[in-house]
């Protein structure tokens, strides 16, 4: 379990690292709607590198003063509960986002191949997402070595593009610039740099979702940023050569494929293109699945942190995370149509993160408050002036981010901000609800509850007398119960009759109970029955055997072996002083004729 989780995430990170190399200079490139900004490439990717920087120091602030809270942990500690919830699900949703941003990027990069038009394309990428979150959903995860498998091409192709394009360059080899599209102007101040940089700031963006270690892994929850910019260095270098070759080739703002694409399209032949694009595809789709795998393990942190339900948190809980990664998928998908552009899918990742960045960088100087007017200890207090410094810094870049978010992309920031508010306010919900729920349950007064009852009535819910039934009433005769009775319904008299000449054969120390119908209805009389038992006598308890044929054979079996009465049993688990109990009757294996 442990091996497998840091092997996951290594591959994860080493998935976002290619998508943030593969993605970040087509928001750059494509920033300002159409307008040339190869003069500010330079300047934008500068800026977005310092911020990087930056960032990557303050995590690793985080990962010395607190290295076994996570985000989410500090800000409910130091702030509130409410803000917690909001840390907890920028995390998640930044995760669909990337599930988003690598699912169109998987399926764009088939455009030189097959060539769907850009109005059909958000719609075959939401589609792909929808497909990619079955494995997840079914609880398969890719393995990391096919992860992996999956990357390594496709870098390799990068590698070649950046290194082959250098050298075309200087043989002065350049062909024509491949066929463009009209980009669209969001609203917003019309200020193609401050687009720029909000394209340049996605790696920083992803490099604060990387910073905790997944579900399982042993030691602290956060991860050295050291090593995650040691990584993400030569990603940078990357986003530079690609940029480069973008302003020496005139490569144009809006291109039918993705612009690392594009830039293969200038310089090798259109075999070699549809290879490259088929890795890229690949690369994004093997990205997709890491992401799943990742919002799976974030569900159980939660769910250990008591954010989300703790049964989550179980290895085999596959069918409570089904439904959260159903919806996750849903929102994804809504996320690929909404983000119309590379930009958008960035902008929504940058400004869902920045909010994080500004609750954990207001946690950290309440937490150095705190330690300020408490603590007396002079090194104490000298780490507690050094975090608050670095604190209202990051918070203050956090803020401007979102300042220049709202300012040039209004659209996909509030499209980002209501893609937060909802796993927010579903997440506040939740926690509150689960603990109203554990204050009613509380006990407070430990002598409450602990009488006995008086008798305990057991009765064997029966149908026909066959070997489940008998192994029923054999068990409950162990039981010792203070009555006992067998329970049928008069559905069928004809049924009823040879129940009763087949109870009477097997000569069974057990009464047999048999319950009149009215109009057919097999549930009430039931019910009613054991409300007079326990209307004779409140203090006593009544316990409810039904026989349960279970198989593990062949699925056929199971189909046909599978009956039981679970609406009446719901319904009797709702009446006071009722316990139900299942007895389960393995069957043999059956062979078949």
């Amino acid at each position: 379990m442990t091996a497998t989780s840091r092997s996951l995430r290594l591959a994860g990170a080493a998935g976002l690292a290619l998508l943030v190399l593969l993605h970040t200079p087509q928001t750059i490139i494509q920033a300002g709607g159409g307008a040339r900004l190869d003069s500010q490439y330079g300047m934008s990717l500068a800026i977005g590198a310092a911020v990087l920087v930056a960032v990557g120091l303050g995590y690793r602030l985080l990962s010395h003063l607190v290295p076994r809270t996570a985000d989410h942990q500090l800000v409910a500690r130091y702030i509130s509960e409410p803000f917690s919830a909001v840390a907890a699900a920028a995390k998640l949703i930044s995760y669909v986002i990337i599930v988003a941003i690598a699912a169109g990027f998987a399926v764009s990069s088939l455009t030189p191949l097959v060539g769907p038009s850009s109005e059909i394309l958000p719609l075959i990428q939401a589609g792909a997402v929808l497909l990619l979150a079955v494995p997840t959903m079914l609880g398969r995860h890719p393995g990391a070595r096919l992860i992996i498998a999956a990357l390594v091409p496709a870098a390799l192709a990068v590698g070649i593009i950046i290194i082959g394009g250098l050298v075309i360059e200087l043989a002065g080899g350049l062909t024509t610039p491949p066929e463009t599209t009209v980009a669209e102007r969001t609203p917003g101040i019309p200020w193609p740099l401050g687009e720029a940089v909000l394209g340049a700031l996605f790696p920083a963006a992803v490099l604060g979702l990387a910073t905790e270690r997944s579900f399982g892994e042993p030691g602290g929850r956060r991860i050295a940023t050291r090593r995650l910019l040691t990584a993400i260095i030569p990603v940078i270098a990357g986003i530079a050569g690609i940029l480069y070759l973008s302003h020496v080739t005139a490569l144009p703002p809006a291109t039918r494929s993705p612009s690392v694409l594009a830039l293969a399209e200038v310089f090798f032949p259109q075999l070699a293109v549809v290879i490259i694009g088929l890795t890229f595809s690949l690369a994004g789709i093997a990205v997709a699945l890491a992401a799943f795998t990742q919002v799976s393990q974030l569900m159980r942190q939660l769910a250990a942190d008591g954010i989300l339900p703790r049964h989550i948190a179980a290895a085999d809980a596959y069918g409570s995370r089904r439904v959260v990664v159903a919806v996750i998928a849903i929102a994804a998908a809504g996320a690929v149509y909404l983000a119309s552009s590379p930009l958008g899918g960035s902008t929504m990742v940058v400004t869902i993160m920045a909010v994080s960045m500004v609750l954990t960088m207001a946690a950290l100087v309440a937490r150095a408050r705190r330690i300020r007017q408490q603590s007396t200890a002079l090194a104490e207090r000298r780490d507690a002036a050094r975090s608050r410094t670095a604190g209202l810094i990051l918070g203050a870049v956090g803020a401007a981010i979102l300042a220049l978010s709202v300012a040039v992309q209004p659209h996909f920031t509030l499209v980002g901000a209501g893609a937060l508010a909802i796993p927010s306010i579903a997440l506040l919900v939740l926690r509150r609800g689960m603990g109203r729920i554990g204050a009613t349950l509380a006990a407070h007064d430990l002598s409450v509850g602990r009488s006995l009852p008086t008798r305990v009535h057991a009765i064997v819910l029966v149908e026909r007398l066959d070997r489940p039934t008998l192994q029923a009433i054999t068990f409950v005769r162990a039981t010792r119960p203070s009555t006992m009775a067998g329970l049928v319904v008069d559905v069928d008299p004809v049924a009823t009759d040879k129940l009763t000449s087949d109870w009477m054969a097997a000569d069974l120390p057990v009464e047999l109970t048999i319950l009149g119908t009215p109009r057919g209805a097999a549930r009430r009389p039931v019910i009613e029955h054991v409300r007079s038992l326990r209307r004779s006598s409140p203090r006593d308890i009544v316990v409810i055997y039904a026989p349960r044929v279970v198989s593990s054979s062949a699925i056929w079996q199971r189909f046909f072996v599978s009956h039981s009465t679970p609406a009446l049993l719901s319904e009797l688990k709702l009446e006071p002083g009722v316990i139900v109990a299942e007895v389960p009757y393995q069957i043999e294996d059956i062979e078949e004729l």
